[in-house]
């Protein structure tokens, strides 16, 4: 695991006053296509980086604004900024709000590709949002800013502020770098983060809520000791949907707690968040092991429906600083080919880090992980108790490693149940299972004297592929077919990672994907 620096920044907050609007028309903020004049109700802006001018009044493509900052300063509730195609060599600050239920959108102008670029800035951060919230910000790509401490979008909540209601959409971040070498090894105070949420907030109040991340990308990211997309302190309600996090060093996305990012303790961890639907891979790092997905230090965190390969761990449930991670569920996920384990859990050592209780690893699909041949296996266990591992599928490597559950205390009150375990050799009687200080070479002795996985099986999951790009659904015949455990899935709504429903006829298969 890694030790990170959370870097803590002074935000000055700026006061404003807006003008009155004039109403004509706008676009709904979230066509992929980019914005259009000829929409919905509100407010339209525009503006032109070529032929604008910010002494205008924005109200028409002839009278448009010149800079993005003008629009940032201006717009009102219900508005829509639409922004022509180009370069914007900008250090931005957002000044305005909208209202619950009338955000301010800023988008791209007829789908016109609109670059928010940093090359230039004499400053560390391309666009800055403190205490701002009813925001919309969509088909926008933010990049190219290499110094130490660079980051694409910071937002924060300062400590008797508040932030809710900010949506970024098909968003591209792209070399977000502390430097242009990406084969140098960081220190720890060695940073670049292309889009960092901090809540200093003290109060419940005070806090960063309904925060939503969907549909963007982030690539070519060179962080150092931090990650790509990151979420830390007080954080209460989020959403990370539907993203593409490929080729960048360390951590794909983070949720973070106990990092004293907020004074109050009991607040001070991100907490009620959603993360699924992303695709996270080749996020890896030479001096650490990088999680595709990383939990820190959260609680009360879904991690459904992912797909997550060619990373460090392809998700990672930790808790670093002194406190508890709890209450993570990480279901319906396709985890393969990471360097070290597919999934990590725990605090890593005795003294210094806290624990991870009450987590749950369920119907997930394992291939062939720990591509460093280290004999970690499919998981690694270290500090965790109270957490379920069942109705899993793993098909290992060829080391035939299953998991290794490491000698360090507390670890208590742990299942281990309804999996289906393959190894390439297809032989129950030569596989190793790291336990504590003992190495079990069998199957049975394994679940005999670990009373562990009672219900589980040593059969061929039969899988589709399991090639470079598998496919983990099962053939007709697989011993993964209706034999999970059905009293697991509490949400009669759930789904596989294919969509589909999770419980057929009152059963469950193993893995990843229900067969209907």
């Amino acid at each position: 695991m890694l030790m990170r620096n959370i870097l803590i920044l002074s935000i000055l907050v700026l006061c404003f006053s807006c003008k009155k609007e004039s109403t004509v028309n706008s676009t709904d903020s979230n066509d992929p296509k980019g914005g259009s004049a000829n929409a919905a109700l509100g407010t339209v802006y525009y503006v032109d980086g070529a032929a604008g001018n910010d002494a205008n009044n924005g109200l028409s493509l002839t009278t448009a604004w010149k800079t993005i900052q003008k629009s940032f300063n201006t717009a009102g509730a219900g508005s829509t900024v639409m922004i022509k195609g180009g370069t914007y060599y900008e250090q931005l600050t957002v000044k305005v709000s909208g209202t619950a239920g009338s955000p301010v959108t800023f988008t791209n102008y007829n789908g016109e590709q609109v670059i928010i670029d940093g090359s230039k800035n004499s400053g560390t951060t391309i666009v800055t949002i403190t205490d701002k919230s009813n925001l919309v910000f969509s088909n926008l790509t933010v990049q190219n800013i290499t110094k130490n401490n660079a980051i694409g979008v910071l937002v924060s909540a300062n400590k008797t502020g508040g932030v809710s209601n900010l949506t970024f959409h098909n968003v591209a971040f792209k070399n977000i770098k502390w430097t242009s070498n990406a084969s140098t090894t960081p220190n720890s105070n060695q940073n670049a983060q292309p889009f960092i949420a901090f809540g200093y907030g003290t109060a419940q109040a005070n806090a960063i809520t309904n925060l939503v991340v969907d549909s963007c990308e982030f690539t070519g990211n060179v962080t150092g000791y931090s990650e790509s997309l990151s979420l830390d302190g007080n954080i209460d309600g989020f959403t990370i949907t539907n993203n593409k996090v490929h080729d960048n060093s360390n951590i794909g996305i983070a949720a973070i707690g106990h990092y004293g990012t907020s004074s109050n303790s009991a607040l001070d961890q991100s907490r009620n968040g959603l993360i699924s639907g992303n695709t996270c891979y080749n996020n890896k790092a030479g001096y650490a092991t990088s999680g595709g997905i990383y939990v820190d230090g959260g609680a009360n965190i879904k991690i459904d429906r992912n797909i997550t390969y060619q990373n460090g761990y392809g998700i990672e449930i930790g808790n670093e600083e002194n406190g508890t991670a709890s209450n993570i569920t990480v279901t319906n996920n396709l985890i393969y080919l990471n360097e070290v384990s597919g999934v990590a859990i725990g605090g890593y050592d005795s003294g210094n880090s806290g624990q991870v209780t009450n987590c749950t690893i369920r119907n997930n699909s394992f291939l062939k992980n720990n591509t460093n041949n280290d004999g970690s296996g499919e998981f690694y266990v270290t500090k965790a108790s109270n957490c379920t591992i069942g109705n899993n599928v793993f098909y290992t490597n060829s080391q035939n490693t299953l998991f290794s559950l490491e000698n360090i205390s507390p670890q208590t009150g742990n299942v281990i149940d309804y999996n289906d375990w393959y190894t390439q050799s297809g032989n129950a009687s030569d596989i190793t299972v790291n336990w504590r200080t003992t190495s079990y070479g069998s199957f049975t002795d394994y679940k005999t004297k670990s009373s562990q996985d009672a219900h589980s099986t040593f059969k061929d999951p039969l899988f589709n592929g399991i090639g470079t790009i598998p496919d983990l659904h099962v053939k007709t015949g697989s011993p993964c077919l209706r034999t999970g455990n059905a009293a697991w899935i509490t949400d009669a709504a759930e789904k596989d990672l294919d969509g589909k429903p999770r419980v057929v006829n009152g059963t469950v298969d193993m893995g990843a994907y229900q067969q209907q």
